[in-house]
């Protein structure tokens, strides 16, 4: 069983958690879990939803795409990183090739923590900018970023023009959500206490 220090020092070395504060490091320590592996295990598949960040405490994975391993990671490293702010397909397969431990901080408990702590989000928005910025300098075919510049389909723009016309109906918690919360942070507004002070009032 690792301490809460111990905890918090492995999330310390998560690209997007790099810039976190000790004291909310100390909370989403509490909250992560702790996964044995096994060699042979298949922690994820290319197919399986991303919902979980994984840091190797003891062991090694093996992180491939079809038959092509990409890499290898150890002690100390992280794996499945995105999945705190994209829910899409893994898009690759995560192997344990050595029995060991590790740390799993899934997005839900993430959120649950974080949607009423804007600092905690604007430390992860720009952990994840200024990943970003190195990936698309250095290995722009990892950068998993759509084109700001990218021509919508019709069936995308009748879908956006039908989402921005249709309000969308208040959840009965009064707390804002992950998504609103993160996009006060990403912008630098002061967070909604509830979903009803994110939505503009009608005109008089």
């Amino acid at each position: 069983m690792l301490t809460t220090v111990e905890r918090v020092l492995i999330l310390k070395g998560a690209d997007l958690l790099s810039d976190v504060g000790p004291r909310h490091l100390v909370g989403l320590a509490e909250v992560a879990r702790e996964v044995e592996i096994e060699n042979g295990e298949t922690i994820y598949t290319e197919d399986d939803p991303a919902d979980a960040l994984y840091m190797v405490v003891e062991g090694r994975v093996r992180l491939s795409t079809g038959d092509r391993a990409m890499s290898e990671v150890g002690p100390g490293e992280a794996f499945g990183t995105w999945s705190l702010v994209d829910d899409s397909a893994r898009g690759h397969r995560a192997e344990c090739i050595e029995d060991g431990l590790t740390l799993a901080l899934h997005r839900d408990e993430f959120y649950d923590l974080a949607a009423g702590d804007l600092t905690l989000l604007q430390e992860v928005v720009r952990a994840l900018a200024k990943r970003l910025r190195t990936l698309v300098a250095e290995r722009p075919e990892e950068a998993r970023v759509e084109s700001e510049g990218a021509e919508a389909s019709p069936e995308e723009k009748e879908a956006t023009a039908a989402a921005e016309t249709t309000p969308a109906p208040l959840p009965n918690d009064p707390r804002p959500t992950p998504g609103a919360a993160l996009t006060a942070a990403a912008v630098g507004r002061p967070l909604p206490e509830t979903q009803a002070e994110a939505i503009p009032p009608k005109p008089e």
